[in-house]
């Protein structure tokens, strides 16, 4: 560590400009409105955005980036300093779409310049392989930033594909039911005189879309593999399958929401929006349980493979399988007896 802060030495004061630049920008300068009724800065818009249950796994990304980048502090020790001047054109860029989002009042770009910002300031000061060194990090900050249009964009398609799926499901275990809208209904009997829903509803509502889920899933799965798994493939794949295990979780809870509601009525198995049940609460688990423990067993598959392949590129020999051919010894060969 003592040649990498010989290193760095001549680079103190202009790091610490940028971090003052930085804390500037996004803590003292009063970036804009956002549904407030005053102009207020980009760190007091976060504060508010990740109070919001969507957002909550937000406040565990600075903690997270302290974890991985100490992690590498052994193999970031060994890297040379060696600034590069492409980093100011970056920097610049960053400041640029700043300026834009304060001009527009759009805090969105203010998330995209910190991650320009942030990459700018490496590059510039530290160079090339420091910043190739520290992507993972660098992208992980990305889960920093609420990005809640994608609500509007991503809660409702996904509110049909649960009512779907769950349609789906109940139907094949032997529960008639049918779709309406983003409601899950009791299909009508003619037998017994009763209509649609008249047994039991379940609305798929915005809380229900798995949205939340989604996105904290998806930010565990990215750091569980960057801890336990080697290959940069391995953890991209581990990283999408978080999508769709978070998918199969939300599913296991909408349906035991369902059979809760069958079997001690709604008032019990769900409660109100704004006064859900404890049952409620207690089936929210239920989507970590299941994802997490997918999670874990696709990470075990994803550690296992390459071991798995290089047994069958040797062709190991198993039951069935033809030995190898060698040279016929004395002992191979079978002489007639003569007498």
């Amino acid at each position: 560590m003592t040649r990498l802060s010989a290193s760095i030495r001549p680079f103190i004061l202009p790091i610490a400009v940028s971090f003052l630049v930085g804390f500037v920008l996004y803590f003292v300068v009063e970036y804009g409105t956002g549904y407030g009724q005053g102009r207020v800065s980009v760190a007091a818009m976060l504060k508010g955005m990740w109070a919001l249950e969507d957002w909550q796994h937000c406040w565990l990304v600075p903690f997270a980036i302290c974890a991985i980048v100490y992690s590498q502090r052994n193999q970031l020790a060994k890297i040379p300093v060696s600034g590069s001047n492409w980093g100011s054109l970056f920097f610049t860029l960053g400041l640029f779409i700043y300026w834009a989002g304060y001009r527009t009042e759009n805090i969105t770009l203010s998330f995209i310049s910190a991650q320009i910002l942030t990459a700018g300031a490496i590059v510039w000061f530290l160079g090339w392989r420091w910043m190739l060194a520290l992507a993972f990090p660098w992208l992980f900050m990305a889960f920093l930033w609420p990005l809640l249009f994608l609500d509007n964009m991503i809660a409702f398609p996904l509110r049909m594909i649960m009512s779907r799926a769950s349609v789906v499901v109940l139907n094949l275990v032997g529960i008639p039911v049918i779709l309406q809208g983003t409601g899950i209904l009791s299909a009508p009997d003619v037998l017994t005189g009763m209509r649609a829903g008249q047994r039991f509803s379940v609305d798929v509502a915005d809380p229900c879309s798995g949205i939340r889920s989604l996105f904290a899933l998806m930010m565990v799965s990215a750091l569980y593999g960057q801890f336990t798994l080697k290959l940069w493939w391995q953890k991209w794949i581990l990283f999408i399958c978080s999508m769709p295990l978070a998918v199969l979780g939300n599913l296991c809870r909408i349906l035991m929401l369902t059979f809760g509601t069958m079997a001690m009525g709604p008032a019990v198995a769900i409660g109100t929006l704004e006064n859900p049940s404890f049952f409620h609460m207690a089936a929210g688990y239920v989507v970590f349980a299941v994802a997490l423990g997918g999670m874990i067993g696709a990470g075990w598959v994803l550690q296992m493979l390459p071991g798995w392949l290089r047994s069958l590129d040797k062709g190991v020999p198993g039951e069935g399988a033809s030995p190898q051919a060698r040279p016929l010894g004395k002992a191979d060969v079978k002489m007639d007896d003569p007498y």
